[in-house]
């Protein structure tokens, strides 16, 4: 049995582009986690691409937030 509570990386990309997501499923009610993987290199003394960032969501919520993360996909590509 999985836990629901676990997250799960929805998407990765640049620290924009996920912003914009992260706001698409907040207006959805979703709660997400973005992981500025670029912000913590840079505090850690080091490089990382600013296309390494991730987005979470709960388990839960995975499967309404695929659907979500297609549409957001459609409309920016």
């Amino acid at each position: 049995m999985t836990d629901k509570r676990q997250l799960k990386r929805l998407h990765i990309g640049s620290y924009i582009t996920l912003k914009a997501l992260e706001n698409m499923l907040d207006s959805k009610s979703i709660p997400s986690l973005l992981k500025d993987n670029v912000e913590s290199a840079r505090l850690g003394g080091f490089g990382a691409s600013d296309s390494s960032n991730e987005l979470f969501v709960f388990e839960a919520n995975f499967k309404q937030a695929t659907e979500i993360l297609k549409e957001f996909l459609s409309q920016t590509l």
